[in-house]
């Protein structure tokens, strides 16, 4: 299980509640919304406890409260009007079930839509997808993923140690389209990409050691900011 700690203090004579966050970007990398992660180097801040833990909840962690308390949270879902859950859940059901259509095309549109939804699910077709022969699918996967890359970052890294090389090759994409991210974390990728480079299937070796030279370059570049 993953914690959130609750921080509490005071900012221009308030007492607010704040609690780390990362940023969620679109693939144009413009930031669309902050959400609670442990992982997170953002802040958010909430005027009372409550909120605070609410939020954290609707991300799906627990958290630990500012006298040190861990609590598990009750996992509450986002409030919403009944015509707005029902009209997400119908538009989410149908690109997924296009997932799986005969045509490539269909299929391949359905897996970039999908990543509308950042959902465990997803991420889970993602993560599948990118081991598929069919490189539209793959791409689109990809480029999924690439729009969650902080959140996804230690999935990523699993990827790399799939028994199918397909999936091991598109995780190196995934990170090679990472590498102007200045939220990624790239001192983590380093261990698993010094493994890849003796990948006993050579283009994966190939693909391993260029984005190796390209993380150290992005680590050099952004370890300081």
């Amino acid at each position: 299980m993953q914690y959130i700690t609750i921080k509490q203090e005071e900012q221009n004579g308030e007492l607010v509640f704040l609690v780390n966050a990362i940023l969620l970007k679109n693939k144009n990398k413009t930031v669309v919304q902050k959400i609670p992660h442990p992982l997170g180097t953002d802040m958010l801040s909430y005027k009372t406890l409550d909120e605070a833990k609410n939020a954290i909840s609707r991300a799906g962690f627990d958290y630990i409260l500012p006298d040190g308390k861990k609590v598990r949270s009750e996992k509450v879902k986002p409030v919403q009007t009944i015509d707005n859950a029902l009209h997400e859940d119908n538009i989410y059901n149908a690109i997924r079930s296009k997932i799986s259509s005969s045509s490539s095309r269909v299929a391949a549109s359905a897996v970039l839509a999908i990543s509308e939804f950042p959902t465990e699910e997803t991420f889970d077709i993602l993560f599948e997808i990118i081991g598929e022969e069919n490189e539209t699918l793959r791409k689109n996967a990809i480029s999924g993923i690439c729009r969650y890359g902080k959140i996804l970052q230690d999935r990523i890294i699993t990827a790399l140690s799939s028994d199918n090389w397909i999936t091991r090759n598109s995780a190196l994409y995934c990170i090679s389209n990472l590498t102007e991210d200045s939220d990624i974390k790239w001192e983590k990728y380093i261990p698993a990409l010094i493994k890849a480079t003796d990948d006993t299937n050579p283009i994966v070796q190939s693909n391993a050691i260029t984005t190796l030279a390209s993380v150290y370059r992005s680590y050099k570049k952004f370890k300081n900011s």
